[in-house]
C-alpha cells in the first residue's frame, strides 16, 4: 500500500472508529480541557490530553485501534492556550504517520473532524514531521499517531511545542 493511501485513510476518518481503552493525562495549568463524552473519547480511541510542552509518547501494537489499511494508531486530544503556529514532530523505530484533526462538532458517540495537517516521513528518516500549524486557543484537536503499515508498531514520543 502506498505512503499516499496511508495518509488518505488517516484523512478519511470522520465518524465512528472501534473502541479502545484510553488514560488520563495531567495537563498544564493554563489550559481546560473541557469533559467530552466518555462513549466518543472511547470511539475515538483517544489515550489523553495534552498541552504544548508536554510528553506525548505511547505504543502502536497489534491490539491498538486498527485503520482500513491493516495499520493501528493511538489518538491524543490537544489543546493550545494561544492562538499561533505549533509543531508536531514524531520519533520512534518503525515507519510513523501523523495526522492533526480539529473537533468541529459532535454528539455522544460521534463527531465531525476536519485535517488540517498529516505527514509520513518529513523528519528524519521515517518519521513524521508536522513543521507548521496554526492551531487556535480552546480548541480540541485530535492527534493520530499511526503505523504506516500493519507491521510498523512500537513505542514512540510526538514533541508538541510553539514555534
Amino acid at each position: 500500500m502506498s505512503r499516499f493511501r496511508s495518509i488518505l485513510l488517516l484523512m478519511a476518518i470522520a465518524a465512528v472508529l472501534p473502541a479502545c481503552g484510553g488514560d488520563d493525562s495531567p495537563t498544564a495549568p493554563s489550559i481546560t480541557f473541557p469533559t467530552l463524552p466518555a462513549a466518543l473519547l472511547a470511539n475515538f480511541c483517544v489515550r489523553g490530553d495534552r498541552a504544548p510542552n508536554q510528553g506525548i509518547s505511547g505504543a502502536v501494537e497489534t491490539t491498538d485501534c486498527p485503520l482500513g489499511d491493516g495499520s493501528y494508531y493511538e489518538a491524543w486530544r490537544v489543546r493550545v492556550a494561544t492562538n499561533g503556529a505549533y509543531r508536531f514532530a514524531a520519533s520512534s523505530t518503525f515507519d510513523n504517520v501523523l495526522a492533526l484533526l480539529r473537533l468541529d462538532s459532535y454528539t455522544d458517540q460521534s463527531a465531525t473532524l476536519t485535517v488540517i495537517a498529516s505527514d509520513d516521513d518529513s523528519g528524519t528518516g521515517t518519521n513524521a514531521l508536522i513543521a507548521s500549524v496554526t492551531l487556535t486557543a480552546g480548541q480540541d484537536y485530535f492527534l493520530l499517531v499511526n503505523g504506516y503499515d500493519g507491521s510498523d508498531t512500537g513505542p514512540y514520543t510526538v514533541t508538541f511545542a510553539a514555534q
